[in-house]
């Protein structure tokens, strides 16, 4: 429903409340699934068409929503409303009213309808099958033929010994029960469904168990085959074998254990909370103040004094480089003096044409005692930069060439 629906339609019930209500009566058994189809036509409302202006509410007449055993759906395919449900053991020889209210979203006209549902006495099944189909939605299970068709599968193969009370038991939406809603959107959600009987299994059935059991830790396997599996598609069935269960009725009382465990102790935990003193909130007087100035002193003093002594630290440490660099001593430059040579004209090839033999004896005798016919000259720290040439053998040898 929509907001402005949920908005208007309880503003305009309470100025119909005096209008007049239709009544109708409708029976139900313990532990077998019933449904109510709730169209424009079960109000006297005539339309040419099937259209979406008409919209439901169901509860409980009293109370603000149905029981827990109670699903109400709408079905865009149908433009119609399913109330559906099993009837627990509990409820057995009750009437349980329900109403319905219809509106117009055209014109806003409202219609009140009372269904009694009465709840009779019927052996609850002993043996239940828990099945999945994959390729159907709850509405298609809620369409003639379709639960017989599943029926008699089991009627006529797997389980004859339920011919003659083999009932729906439950069924619910695969998504509502916690299944993932299908990545393609034209795909169908699956449906839950639970048959059962007073008989019990047959050995088939028991048989079928012990295939399928090691599949239990799987979450789901829709592409698994088991040697039944012609049986439900040739009726238009495909079944996930991982969620496929049979629940005897020792399991049966022991779910109805937990079941009744868990209420005890909803029921205690309520009793408990409205014992206890309720609590009540503190007033705003009530409430600590906080002071934040020393925080923030703290905040801005202690980054203050490290910022301080780091500065101080780089001074220092800039400073004295400074004065290791005033201090270190000028680096004295050592003078090298080199004594040039006077080129004499001896040196020369030239010249040693013109010379005559006793000159040439007298300077090689005149040089060999000079200070530069040594190798290295005085005084100096280098050593010649021509070399001499070499000493002749004798006079004689030289006037000859």
């Amino acid at each position: 429903m929509k907001p402005l629906q949920a908005i208007i339609l309880p503003l305009i019930l309470i100025f119909t409340q005096s209008s007049a209500t239709s009544i109708k009566n409708e029976d139900v058994f313990i532990g077998e699934l019933f449904h109510i189809r709730i169209t424009s036509k079960t109000f006297n409302w005539t339309t040419e068409t099937l259209t979406e202006q008409f919209s439901y509410r169901c509860s409980k007449k009293g109370h603000a929503d149905l029981p827990r055993w109670l699903n109400y759906m709408y079905s865009k395919e149908h433009h119609s409303g399913y109330l559906f449900g099993t009837p627990p053991i509990e409820l057995a020889d009750q009437t349980v009213p329900i109403e319905i209210v219809a509106l117009n979203e055209e014109t806003y006209d409202v219609k009140r309808m009372i269904v009694n549902l009465v709840i009779a006495r019927k052996e609850p099944p002993k043996s239940i099958v828990q099945m999945k189909i994959d390729n159907l939605n709850w509405i298609h299970m809620l369409q003639a033929g379709r639960v017989e068709n599943l029926k008699n599968i089991f009627r006529h193969e797997l389980w004859r010994e339920s011919m003659s009370d083999l009932r729906l038991v439950f069924m619910d939406s695969a998504i509502k029960l916690g299944a993932r809603r299908p990545v393609n959107p034209q795909e169908s959600e699956g449906v839950v469904v639970h048959l059962g009987s007073t008989s019990p299994f047959s050995m088939r059935l028991l048989e079928l168990q012990k295939e399928v059991k090691p599949l239990y830790k799987m979450p789901s396997c829709p592409f698994k085959r088991t040697s039944v599996e012609t049986l439900f598609e040739s009726s238009g069935f495909k079944l996930d074998w991982c969620s496929f269960r049979i629940i005897d009725e020792a399991e049966q009382n022991m779910q109805q254990k937990q079941h009744f465990r868990h209420s005890e102790n909803e029921r205690h935990t309520a009793t408990n909370l409205s014992q206890t003193k309720i609590w009540e909130p503190l007033s705003k007087d009530d409430l600590p103040e906080r002071n934040y100035s020393d925080e923030l002193a703290i905040s801005i003093a202690v980054p203050g004094v490290i910022l301080t002594l780091l500065i101080a630290l780089l001074t220092v440490i800039l400073c004295f480089e400074h004065v290791d660099l005033d201090e270190k001593p000028a680096p004295t430059v050592q003078m090298v003096h080199y004594n040039t040579l006077n080129n004499q004209p001896t040196t020369t090839l030239k010249s040693l044409r013109d010379i005559t033999p006793t000159h040439f004896v007298d300077d090689i005798s005149l040089r060999s005692a000079s200070p530069s016919g040594s190798l290295f000259i005085d005084n100096s720290p280098l050593p010649a930069i021509r070399p001499l040439p070499p000493p002749y053998s004798s006079k004689k040898h030289i006037i000859n060439h």
